[in-house]
């Protein structure tokens, strides 16, 4: 082969190698991935998600998020328990219900979405950057059967690259559902719209959906503030959560966030896909983050539960 390996590919490759070589203390101290990588994990793991749990331990951190700097965090806890496991549940309940077998999961970190879909026969791609993959396919290796571990994988894709997107999604037969839990808020607008094109090549060649609520991410957050606290506080907390996000990433989700539903309705019909909007839960359903909230307060949450948060995207 004349051809030089792709300094992407290169980079896997070494990063493997190292890992390998140098054992756990070595990955312990130096470990090249984003800390926002594991704080959907950590969010679900207090909700008591049992997967999230297992695949925590995995990890073997201590600290998935130094709750310690975060101003309030008893305060902050219970919504983003009820915001990380709803988006979570939601996404995984439409797959089951929809009959997908593959799911190919954008910036996904360092989520037990692999360990639930390889549990329910259902094919796994997680696209990340090179450190998560060569982390995230290692705890998956410490949690999974051998059978199991044959439909969950990570693969190294960047949301905005068309080829590596591809790539990963050729790894699958059949219709794809893609799903997104919290990367649009990050991204420009020019690169929204690099990612939502790349995701219409793969609907275009393989079928399927992509469905988020990314672009409810404001107003979910919201409500399930209110579920917490009411109408009164709903505004203050969510603002506190939301500094939370922009303090671990260091960006500003007000000037990434569209102006309204029909602004964000609009950018997305302009890239050639078509939008729906769906009730977050289809069928009765049952959270672990549930357990301790009042009676007024899991009403609130019933309601909320009908509310359609989730964004169906397909191609025209």
């Amino acid at each position: 082969m004349n051809k030089l390996l792709p300094i992407r590919w290169l980079s896997v490759l070494i990063l493997g190698v190292f890992l390998l070589l140098s054992g756990k203390s070595w990955a312990a101290e130096f470990e090249p991935v984003s800390y926002t990588a594991y704080t959907s994990l950590f969010w679900l793991r207090e909700a008591g998600v049992p997967e999230a749990a297992e695949y925590a331990k995995a990890t073997g951190k201590q600290h998935l998020l130094f709750t310690g700097k975060i101003k309030n965090f008893y305060t902050l806890q219970p919504v983003n328990m009820l915001y990380h496991e709803m988006r979570y549940a939601a996404l995984n309940q439409y797959i089951r219900q929809n009959g997908y077998k593959n799911v190919m999961d954008i910036a996904c970190g360092f989520s037990s979405r692999g360990l639930y879909m390889a549990r329910h026969g259902i094919r796994f791609v997680g696209a990340e950057f090179p450190a998560v993959a060569v982390y995230g396919n290692n705890y998956l290796k410490k949690c999974l059967k051998p059978d199991e571990l044959k439909l969950a994988s990570y693969e190294v894709a960047d949301a905005t690259d068309k080829e590596q997107m591809m790539a990963a999604a050729d790894l699958m037969k059949g219709p794809v559902c893609i799903t997104m839990d919290g990367l649009m808020m990050y991204l420009t607008h020019e690169q929204q719209a690099s990612v939502l094109q790349n995701i219409k090549a793969i609907l275009q060649k393989h079928g399927g959906c992509y469905i988020t609520t990314d672009f409810s991410a404001r107003d979910f957050v919201m409500d399930a503030s209110k579920v917490v606290y009411g109408e009164k506080h709903a505004r203050e907390v969510y603002r506190e959560s939301a500094k939370v996000y922009e303090d671990i990433a260091d960006a500003d989700f007000d000037e990434k966030f569209f102006a309204s539903d029909e602004e964000a309705t609009k950018f997305i019909t302009a890239q050639g896909l078509k939008v729906q909007r769906i009730p977050l839960f289809s069928q009765p359903i049952t959270l672990y983050s549930e357990k301790g909230l009042n009676k007024q307060q899991l009403q609130r949450l019933d309601n909320m539960k009908n509310e359609k948060i989730v964004w169906l995207i397909t191609i025209e």
